[in-house]
């Protein structure tokens, strides 16, 4: 990302469009775009870290990170100057109010005090006091659109537990999508190692590998380590609190373990386009990029001062004579932690007989099983996380989970998608109706709320309930492959008068202060208001304030051609 486009000018413009999205204020909308671009959040995750709020005792939001087993109190600073600088004023205001939260008896008489309600139930729902037992230590990040100065750079480094995130960090952790993968160029030092040099392949197509033992310092200044980038042909990231992380970190930080570490790690693997090892005492790499070794790197980088000479790690540079080697290569040396649940199904046999099945009958649709899979021109794209989530709500009735989507390729995969009735014409019409959904939500009155992603699949679970109660409607949402286009497009239309009924309900139910992250994640509390909403709904069918379900009836040409 550029610098420049964290000046006010250009920042506001984005944050605009997050306001719209998200209905946050742009002090909040700042604090979430940070926790989604920098922290990579899923968004659901992001709108729960956040508390900007009045009375919120000067802490914009709270997020608990349980590999570094650290809870970090957030602030957002956003600035018009574009020549403003962070000072010290700031951060230090921010550790006298993160010190407030310090010992689980602070955290007590915040909860009896006139906080905010919004900073109490976060609070209480990261379980901060049993946190702060388990000796997790607090940290204070201070986010602002501001350059850092002599007097901000001075006081961060006499104070470890702050880190600060002015315009140059935050631009330098964003990954620009658009990017092309592969950093242009770095060069090794090898003076005090002869790296040991193999060819392979065949004869027509050559790779040659560099092995040696790195220096972790040099490592470290490898591009592309901060915001991940580095690693973007990597099968996975730095995969959070895994007991390798745990292992690596333990490493880095006891001094005395830096000797041995080349002896039990398994090492870093770098793909790259040339080598140049015509100097000597260098090995300069061009076109490069890290298949192996993201969750190493990273530790060596947040750890840059526990770092010493002594620690090395193994590497291996492998020039490709051959493109198609370099998934072989990545699939096969991330052998440390398991594969995520998604890419461990993205060539499972119900995927790609989705995936050809949508080619098939539903042309205009492209069902994306991969990550980075390129849509086809002219198509739209639906991926299968998302229809996912929307059959866990839909179908299974489940929309307090559709926010972890780890279940959705894991323990719920089977019930998600290994059923008869779950083909192309069902997620595509299911797809639709959630785009209904998702309209209707511009009439919750609780704009953050109306953002907030589990309720939208909340919601297309009550419709859900509502449809399978009408004779009509009920048999198209069991089988909507077999109903021809004007009959799914009155189904949709109908859906729409009712959740006109449903979202007025819904800003009664959810008037004053509501607590929808909590509520919305709960099964029972969630179940609860379903049925209120059903039976408000039966209430205004009878009193003729609503479309009822059981006077819609299938147009007479049904049938699918």
């Amino acid at each position: 990302m550029d610098v420049n486009d964290l000046r006010y000018k250009p920042l506001s413009a984005e944050l605009g469009r997050v306001q719209t999205d998200t209905g946050l204020p742009e002090s909040a909308s700042f604090l979430y775009w940070f926790l989604i671009n920098v922290y990579r959040l899923e968004e659901t995750d992001a709108r729960d870290a956040i508390c900007d709020k009045p009375n919120d005792k000067g802490i914009d939001g709270i997020y608990v990170d349980h590999n570094e087993q650290e809870v970090h109190f957030l602030q957002a600073k956003i600035r018009q100057k574009n020549n403003g600088t962070v000072g010290d004023v700031g951060p230090k205001n921010l550790m006298s109010s993160m010190h407030q939260f310090g010992t689980p008896e602070k955290v007590a008489t915040i909860l009896a005090g006139n906080a905010s309600p919004e900073l109490k139930r976060l609070v209480q729902r990261i379980q901060l006091s049993d946190l702060l037992s388990s000796d997790y230590s607090i940290r204070a990040i201070y986010v602002s659109n501001e350059l850092s100065d002599t007097d901000s750079n001075a006081y961060e480094a006499l104070t470890p537990e702050l880190r600060i995130f002015d315009r140059k960090e935050i631009a330098a952790s964003v990954v620009d999508p658009a990017a092309s993968t592969g950093k242009d160029e770095f060069t090794f030092n090898t003076s005090y190692v002869e790296p040991m040099e193999v060819e392979a392949g065949t004869p027509t197509s050559r790779s040659t590998m560099y092995v040696f033992p790195a220096s972790a310092l040099q490592l470290v200044h490898m591009e592309g380590i901060s915001d991940g980038s580095l690693f973007e042909d990597n099968v996975r990231f730095t995969l959070g609190n895994t007991s390798v992380n745990k292992s690596i970190k333990a490493s880095v930080v006891d001094k005395s373990t830096h000797a041995n570490f080349l002896l039990f790690h398994n090492g870093i693997t770098v793909l790259c386009k040339e080598v140049d090892a015509s100097t000597e005492g260098q090995l300069k790499v061009k076109t490069y990029t890290v298949v192996n070794g993201a969750q190493s790197l990273t530790n060596f980088y947040n750890n840059k001062a526990k770092l010493t000479d002594d620690l090395r790690v193994l590497v291996k540079v492998i020039a490709l004579g051959d493109d198609a080697l370099a998934r072989t290569i990545t699939e096969n040396s991330n052998n440390q932690n398991a594969i995520k649940p998604r890419d461990m199904r993205s060539n499972h046999v119900l995927m790609t007989r989705l995936q050809t099945e949508m080619s098939s009958s539903r042309p205009d649709y492209f069902f994306e099983i991969k990550r980075g899979e390129k849509t086809p021109t002219g198509k739209t794209t639906i991926t299968n996380e998302l229809a996912g989530r929307i059959l866990l709500s839909f179908d299974l009735n489940e929309p307090w989970s559709a926010h972890q989507i780890y279940k959705v390729f894991d323990e719920k995969y089977a019930a998600i998608f290994g059923r008869p009735e779950v083909n192309a014409a069902r997620i595509v019409f299911l797809y639709r109706l959630n785009l209904v959904v998702q309209d209707s939500m511009a009439r919750v009155k609780n704009r953050p709320m109306a953002s907030y992603t589990l309720t939208r699949f909340f919601i297309l679970s009550v419709l859900a309930e509502i449809l399978r109660g009408g004779s009509a409607s009920g048999q198209v949402i069991k089988n909507p492959s077999i109903f021809d286009e004007r009959t799914i497009e009155s189904l949709l239309l109908t859906s729409a008068e009712i959740l006109k009924t449903l979202i007025v309900d819904l800003n009664v139910a959810a008037a004053g202060e509501f607590d929808y992250k909590s509520v919305l994640k709960s099964p029972s509390q969630s179940n609860a208001i379903a049925a209120t909403l059903r039976k408000d709904y039966e209430k205004d069918v009878l009193r003729e304030k609503a479309e009822p379900i059981e006077t819609w009836v299938i147009p007479d040409s049904k049938k699918a051609s």
